[in-house]
């Protein structure tokens, strides 16, 4: 069905969005400072989308999209770097106002930090394979560097809201990947999948996830400075 990809980006946020105004979080109010997050995060990602579809990494199935292009990209594609991100977003505000207990200890920044050059190392073995070289090096540089902004209950609360978002991301990525409307040349990715999702879509996510929060929590320092 061509509305699929679309149907798909409305179902993601139109929970998120009503409860927005939910009396005890009001999230809409902070929404001046979360959209240039949201749009900065956004445009990154459109440009490293852009040269992954237009090199073949990715490609999208016409038979799921409404059909208009931009770019090489569908609409339906900007739209989820919109609908993800504050998809998520909204859960990391609700766990603030739900559930605001802190699980992982203050060491887990290092092992973060640890992780990042693991992965930046680790990148340079897959030179040969552009979306496996690409999440590595970009989580290798981008992990590290949140750490000093999501210090203590907000790196806690933002690994919690990613392990939470892991199980929305198993219905989503997985309806993108099994019917499929995203068609992936395994030739450029680990070809590891769990279920239909490539493993790079994991650290693709975390990347998103990372940027859109860090500069969320860097804005929000700033106005309370």
């Amino acid at each position: 069905m061509r509305y699929t990809y679309l149907l798909i980006d409305i179902a993601t946020i139109a929970v998120p969005l009503v409860y927005s105004f939910d009396a005890k979080m009001r999230f809409y109010k902070k929404w001046k400072y979360y959209l240039p997050a949201l749009i900065i995060t956004a445009l990154f990602f459109l440009v490293w989308d852009y040269f992954k579809t237009r090199y073949g990494v990715w490609s999208f199935n016409d038979k799921y999209i409404i059909g208009i292009r931009a770019l090489g990209m569908p609409l339906e594609e900007y739209l989820f770097f919109i609908v993800v991100p504050y998809a998520c977003t909204f859960i990391y505000e609700s766990l603030a106002h739900r559930w605001p207990r802190r699980i992982f200890p203050d060491i887990t920044k290092y092992y973060a930090r640890v992780a990042g050059l693991l992965l930046l190392i680790a990148s340079f073995f897959f030179l040969h394979q552009a979306y496996t070289f690409s999440v590595f090096f970009i989580l290798g540089l981008v992990l590290p560097i949140s750490t000093f902004i999501l210090t203590g209950d907000k790196l806690d609360r933002f690994i919690q809201m990613y392990l939470i978002s892991l199980v929305p991301m198993f219905i989503v990525n997985g309806l993108l990947t099994y019917l499929p409307v995203v068609l992936y040349d395994d030739t450029q990715n680990f070809g590891l999948r769990i279920g239909t999702i490539p493993v790079e879509d994991f650290l693709y996510s975390a990347i998103l996830l990372l940027m859109n929060i860090t500069i969320y929590e860097s804005i929000l320092s700033r106005q309370k400075e």
